[in-house]
């Protein structure tokens, strides 16, 4: 994928899916996607998404989150990519999901973050609309957090939203670090939940650019090194970000 991706926007539902449960299927669509996610193939990651939909009437409230989840982090890379009829099409489908699941299930955390993240890919669509969306999508976001402080969507969204908003409404690239710390420690409190899960990864990402961008060098060089640890076949930080990061050193 091309640099500045996908990750800042993307988004988490491991949590989710502990809360609904598991099956064979749901393992199969999540190593799919980490694949996809990992080796930059994003045709992969969409095949998912189309098959999961084309069955969606009989999906169940589980499976129906886990197609939340990567309509979540490919629509982030579709708005990258400038591809606005698809991003358009899918923020649709999503939000239709999840305010059927806010409408089951209206004190889980994740269905605000989520509706929070989406209403904020609404504005990459336009971002003419952020006065109006704005605060619909940071009060979705505050609630989730609100709600489930040791769920890690709703941190994760919450960094997104400083690290982007402008200084003069309230952004702060260091306020979003701090909230991208504190969702990878709770990622983190359960490491089972952290092998081949593509949205632990995209955070590290997420993490080890802020670092750069608030030049905490040695911070970002030694999370580029932990993801790589991780996961030495990710493609977008072993081949690009991490090359790239220690050329701008010397």
């Amino acid at each position: 994928m091309p640099k500045q991706k996908y990750i800042r926007c993307l988004c988490i539902l491991c949590l989710v899916f502990s809360f609904f449960g598991g099956t064979n299927a749901q393992q199969s669509h999540n190593d799919q996607v980490y694949h996809a996610f990992i080796s930059d193939r994003m045709d992969a990651w969409d095949g998912v998404i189309v098959s999961l939909n084309g069955r969606k009437a009989s999906l169940s409230d589980r499976q129906l989150g886990e197609l939340v989840s990567y309509y979540y982090g490919y629509t982030a890379w579709t708005l990258e990519e400038d591809l606005k009829k698809k991003a358009n099409r899918y923020i649709d489908y999503a939000e239709e999901i999840i305010d059927e699941l806010l409408a089951k299930y209206p004190n889980d955390p994740d269905w605000y973050a989520y509706k929070g993240a989406f209403i904020a890919y609404k504005i990459g669509l336009s971002p003419m609309k952020a006065p109006f969306l704005g605060s619909e999508s940071l009060k979705n976001i505050d609630r989730a957090i609100e709600i489930g402080p040791q769920r890690p969507q709703g941190w994760i969204e919450k960094g997104n939203a400083l690290f982007y908003m402008p200084k003069a409404f309230g952004g702060s690239k260091e306020q979003a670090l701090e909230a991208y710390k504190k969702a990878i420690r709770l990622m983190e409190k359960d490491p089972e939940s952290l092998q081949h899960n593509w949205i632990y990864l995209n955070v590290l990402t997420v993490l080890g650019q802020s670092y750069e961008k608030t030049e905490n060098l040695q911070l970002a060089q030694s999370t580029y090194e932990k993801i790589l640890t991780i996961e030495p076949n990710f493609t977008y930080v072993r081949d690009e970000l991490y090359p790239a990061f220690m050329k701008s050193l010397f």
